[in-house]
């Protein structure tokens, strides 16, 4: 075929596809969504090279017009009002006219982790034995009709090479049949926040069980970076048929399950994940704080409330992990937060089904810092210790309320060691704001534990029940579990 006929054969085909093109949205713009209240929300969607685009949202004084470029892609922005349970409509039209009704005004937040994460509402044992339900799930369920809470469970995908620009999912209304499916720790979360601010609710949801935070990150954050060579040797591309597990490929699962909803404006996340990172929990603290610096800066969002749960205790869950979680948390980081479960923990299990402790104190954050409201959000915090004698006396913060025994009793969970290094059982008292720690077998103490084993029995927390985090006054090396 000589050259001219060639290009004549190029422009004939492309004529075909730009009078073919219409006008199409990414699955994350659909019926039922929730939109953020009160902003600037992005739209985007694709179209034939050139083409106008017109928005009109139904709330909207006047419309929106764009111009696909040359690849077809346009987005653009529209502000919105505040919250309402108003159902909106948002016509786009261009050579084709796409609507999306059912649309709420509210609040968004995403859901992602791993799977204490995925963890669903309703048990399906025939996708994975582990995914039990929640512990009380009739109770949970019985009035989950809240058509004011909207779901968007991004489906699961892998993609190790290059960022999708879509994703499968769906809007879904909040019911007994849809709560089921998603995930627990979301779900209780977003009910919280919509019983107490009365405003629409959107969760998006993106988690998959075993995944390191890794697979969760930018490959341009890692992939010129010496600290994350060890997972590259073990995780890369050319890695995946010896390792089987794909979905540990560096950035692989933000790829596939987050940069298609990017551009999609939040107020903010909530983050389960920890345990897959248990084999380098010493190097956690970074590869969290990467993670949370990249994904507010790609989603424009550089003080995006950011909330996670520190991971329950378990027998083979090393303590390197919720330490390096709480120093995340005391790093100085803005606008994040941790929710202590230290009371939910299962010895056996590491998907505790006590779905309703995580999802509550994540909502007890969000309503705190974010919505103003004047309710408890964390446990005591260990500040500092002090030798008084043969005792030592430690002081806490978010100890306002009072320091309590939870379910009293007994305080338990501290161990105190001397110059020697040795820790043994120590007995423990509630002196107004401090704890006083002591034993006789160390006469001179030098370092206090609390909580700090792969699984513990531990009850110190305030009078709002707020349980304290584990932490140790030492930096001693700790030997491997």
């Amino acid at each position: 075929m000589n050259k001219p006929v060639c290009i004549s054969l190029l422009i004939a085909v492309f004529a075909a596809f730009a009078a073919d093109a219409r006008i199409s949205l990414p699955a994350v713009i659909s019926d039922n969504m929730v939109l953020q209240q009160q902003t600037d929300v992005r739209l985007w969607g694709e179209a034939a090279p050139g083409e106008n685009v017109r928005i009109m949202a139904s709330w909207a004084d006047a419309p929106v017009a764009v111009k696909a470029g040359a690849d077809g892609h346009w987005e653009c922005t529209v502000s919105t009002p505040e919250a309402s349970f108003d159902r909106h409509r948002i016509v786009f039209k261009g050579k084709n006219t796409v609507t999306v009704d059912n649309v709420l005004i509210g609040e968004v937040w995403m859901c992602t982790g791993q799977s204490n994460m995925a963890f669903p509402v309703g048990p399906h044992p025939e996708r994975s034995k582990w995914q039990t339900g929640m512990i009380d799930m009739e109770a949970q369920l019985k009035d989950a009709d809240y058509p004011g809470i909207r779901f968007f469970k991004v489906e699961y995908c892998e993609s190790p090479g290059e960022p999708k620009d879509d994703c499968g999912g769906s809007w879904i209304e909040c019911s007994p049949e849809s709560a089921f499916d998603f995930s627990a720790v979301g779900f209780v979360f977003g009910r919280r926040l919509f019983n107490e601010l009365d405003v629409p609710v959107g969760l998006i949801s993106a988690s998959r069980g075993d995944t390191h935070a890794e697979s969760w990150i930018k490959e341009d954050v890692m992939k010129d970076n010496p600290f994350y060579d060890d997972v590259y040797a073990e995780f890369g591309i050319d890695k995946v048929e010896q390792s089987r597990k794909p979905y540990k490929v560096p950035a692989t699962l933000w790829n596939g399950m987050i940069n298609p909803v990017l551009r999609y404006r939040v107020r903010g996340n909530i983050w389960y994940q920890g345990e897959a990172n248990d084999m380098r929990a010493d190097r956690y603290q970074q590869v969290f704080t990467d993670l949370i610096d990249s994904w507010r800066e790609e989603l424009r969002n550089p003080d995006m409330p950011f909330y996670f749960v520190q991971i329950a205790p378990y027998y083979k869950q090393s303590p390197a992990i919720r330490e390096a979680q709480f120093d995340t948390w005391q790093s100085g980081i803005r606008n994040i937060g941790m929710a202590v479960i230290t009371d939910g923990g299962d010895s056996l299990d590491i998907h505790p089904r006590d779905k309703a402790l995580p999802g509550e104190r994540l909502a007890r954050w969000a309503l705190a810092r974010d919505y103003g409201k004047d309710v408890a959000y964390s446990g005591p915090l260990y500040r500092s210790m002090k030798p008084v004698g043969s005792a030592v006396e430690l002081s806490f913060d978010y100890a306002g309320s009072g320091l309590a025994v939870q379910g009293g009793g007994e305080l338990v969970g501290f161990m105190v060691a001397g110059p020697d290094r040795r820790f043994v059982r120590a007995d423990a008292r509630i002196e107004g704001d401090k704890v006083v720690v002591s034993s006789p077998e160390v006469r001179h103490p030098v370092a206090v534990r609390y909580g700090f084993d792969c699984f513990f029995r531990a009850n110190l927390c305030n009078n709002d029940g707020l349980p304290a985090s584990p932490f140790r006054t030492d930096r001693w090396p700790v030997k491997k579990q």
